[in-house]
């Protein structure tokens, strides 16, 4: 996948990959969208040879992203089934419109994976909450919109941890990790229910300040965060017969002990701790020596770190109800 991680704008706070393009805090969707190099369409067009000799219907279509000048071509970025309806960045963008408009929320960043397979949009809600004094989340709603028929549309919950920025993927009341939406004919009117977007964030954050507040108060020795970990990254087989620890284990256990905002009074010595060592490992220790800031972004936000970020939170809060 090309490193197009600098077709993205972003504003106040520069990503830790130093790219893209600043953008003011009154920034405009269609403001955001040229900043963020995301104004370009994609067409939906029969694929060769999928068309019915017989309806004249094909049964496979292209996706084709359209240049918007002459020195761009066309690409072709997958391809879907008839039933497929495209969504343009626009309309994406049109999603987050009418709460930037009444100040529940504001453009962050925005940008796009590889060469347009993947659209994102990153609004930051107001007002942080405290898991304790000095240690306080941010709140944001992540878009993602695929053009290469991969996934549906879809709006995540997730938080920030001010003093280290962890990244935490926050789920839904019933463990899904985000709100999905089909690629049809209806789904601009799905999108369109804001207020019901808002009600489900009012609900996610109040649930994740008290479960990390919970958090906060379960004390863990070694033996419990080593039972801990073996929750989140269980043992192989082979690991098991040998008795030996994934090599991962051994890794967070480091980041647990020497990373500072870990070390810190009411943080220390906390199922929060070992959850946010575990958090800041995906974030920063996980991935390959020559991963691209495309790849590390795609891995944290969609890919196999969501997966282990929404698992430990799961398996935290499994942890503070055998607690009570």
């Amino acid at each position: 996948m090309p490193a197009n991680i600098d077709s993205m704008a972003y504003h106040e706070t520069k990503p830790w990959h130093g790219l893209g393009v600043e953008v003011p805090v009154d920034v405009t969707s269609a403001g955001m969208i040229v900043a963020a190099g995301l104004n370009w369409i994609v067409e939906k067009r029969p694929a060769r040879g999928a068309s019915n000799k017989r309806s004249g219907v094909a049964s496979r279509y292209e996706i084709v992203r359209m240049p918007r000048h002459s020195k761009e071509s066309e690409v072709l970025l997958g391809v879907v089934t008839r039933r497929y309806e495209p969504l343009q960045n626009r309309e994406a963008f049109d999603f987050f419109d009418p709460m930037i408009g009444e100040g529940k929320a504001r453009y962050e960043t925005a940008g796009a994976l590889g060469d347009g397979e993947r659209v994102w949009v990153l609004a930051k809600m107001p007002d942080a909450f405290e898991v304790i004094p000095g240690d306080n989340c941010m709140k944001y709603l992540l878009l993602s919109n695929s053009h290469n028929g991969q996934g549906a549309v879809t709006v995540k919950f997730t938080a920030i941890r001010v003093v280290c920025q962890n990244t935490l993927m926050l789920s839904l009341h019933d463990g899904q990790q985000a709100l999905r939406v089909r690629h049809s004919k209806i789904m601009t009117e799905r999108l369109a229910e804001v207020s019901a977007i808002i009600e489900t964030a009012t609900e996610v954050y109040a649930t994740a300040s008290e479960l990390f507040r919970r958090m906060v108060e379960i004390a863990m020795n070694d033996h419990q965060f080593e039972s801990y970990l073996r929750l989140v990254f269980p043992k192989s087989e082979h690991q098991e017969k040998r008795r030996t620890e994934p090599k991962r284990w051994t890794h967070i256990r480091r980041v647990l002990q020497t990373t500072p905002d870990l070390q810190t009074d009411g943080v220390k010595g906390t199922l929060w701790a070992a959850y946010n060592a575990v958090m800041r490992f995906e974030d920063y220790k996980n991935g390959r020596a020559d991963e691209t800031p495309d790849e590390r972004l795609d891995r944290v936000w969609f890919g196999g770190g969501a997966t282990i970020k929404l698992r430990a939170l799961e398996k935290a809060k499994e942890m503070v109800k055998e607690a009570c």
